[in-house]
């Protein structure tokens, strides 16, 4: 059975919702100085919105296609390689068509990103080495809090738009409060700094000693 505009557009919400669930979440295990699972859960909720932007996409494609039938649209967005395809929901979040020749589009490509995801959940051994989540650091996981913080005032209102995605006062209303609640927690998280740009700030120190 093939999805109502409805659901559709209930789909679009929550998939929205538990994006922010899980932004708030890295953000709590940042505060907590869990920086590995942070920088996981932070590449989960950045999951989440490039699916959000897949199923936007797809509705688009409905609308402005009547004469085709929705079933091969609704088809190719729950298929393998698009809905439950963690690689392609990282693209769909980092924008290609604008950012095709960005670090970050090269880092999903070569699946680096979700092997820096798994990494940081799971214990590996690899090469004889032993490869912990510890080595993922506070500021990894704070560049990585920072580029889906970025993102969620890219998408703004889209989670409420509904299937015809037209925004409304009504669903600029709902993500501005949404967006408040996950721009008080980063704000409210520390910046981490370089080793590096510490002791420089040492020595500079000392040199007035």
């Amino acid at each position: 059975m093939i999805p109502s505009k409805k659901t559709l557009s209930k789909l679009k919400k929550e998939v929205y919702i538990n994006a922010i669930r899980l932004f708030c979440d890295a953000c709590k295990l940042y505060k907590l100085h869990s920086y590995p699972s942070s920088f996981a859960f932070s590449i989960l909720s950045f999951e989440e919105l490039g699916k959000l932007e897949m199923i936007d996409h797809i509705c688009d494609d409905i609308s402005i296609n009547p004469d085709y039938d929705p079933k091969e649209f609704l088809k190719h967005l729950f298929s393998r390689n698009m809905f439950f395809s963690h690689t392609n929901k990282q693209m769909w979040a980092s924008n290609p068509i604008l950012n095709s020749t960005s670090k970050r589009i090269k880092q999903i490509a070569d699946r680096e990103l979700e092997k820096n995801k798994q990494d940081a959940l799971y214990v590996g051994y690899t090469n004889k080495r032993i490869r912990s989540p510890r080595r993922f650091s506070a500021i990894k996981a704070y560049i990585e809090l920072r580029i889906t913080f970025d993102r969620f005032k890219d998408i703004a209102d889209l989670g409420f738009n509904g299937f015809d995605c037209w925004p409304d006062a009504q669903s600029r209303a709902k993500a501005k409060r949404y967006l408040k609640k996950i721009e008080d927690l980063f704000r409210m998280l520390k910046k981490p700094y370089k080793k590096k740009m510490q002791l420089n700030t040492f020595l500079g120190l000392m040199y007035f000693l």
